[in-house]
């Protein structure tokens, strides 16, 4: 995917360390003059980076998590790199409406908010991406 690079961070794969992509993902786009996006963007980032962590290798000791953004003319997109492991490519699954729902929302709020996503197999780990419409 050719776009024009905004930035690229790699974050420890732990739960201490999303905060530090939300503020990553907020002030990078304050910076490139998208501030109006940068709400959604940084809560799909943050999904995408807890599930990482959560499902993955990139949450085992000394995981690591990739974010990088890049300007489309009309988007936004996020990547997000994980090293891989048990976890297949991500899909929706369950009902995130459920009152007993504890968890599952993640990938249902990236399927409502982004304009398009999906994920692939890249290297040993998963590339999953997603962009937002700029406004």
């Amino acid at each position: 995917m050719t776009g024009r690079f905004l930035g690229l961070i790699v974050f420890p794969g732990t739960v201490e360390e999303v905060p530090d992509a939300r503020h990553y993902v907020r002030s990078l786009l304050a910076r490139n003059g998208s501030p109006a996006i940068a709400g959604d963007a940084e809560l799909l980032a943050c999904e995408c980076v807890s599930n990482a962590i959560r499902f993955t290798r990139s949450g085992a000791r000394g995981g690591r998590v990739a974010v990088k953004l890049l300007g489309l003319d009309d988007a936004l997109r996020v990547e997000i790199l994980n090293e891989g492991g048990a976890s297949s490519i991500p899909a929706p699954r369950g009902n995130p409406d459920s009152d007993e729902a504890e968890s599952g929302r993640g990938l249902h709020l990236i399927d409502a908010l982004a304009k398009e996503w999906g994920s692939m197999s890249y290297g040993p780990g998963t590339l999953t991406w997603f962009t937002i419409a700029r406004t």
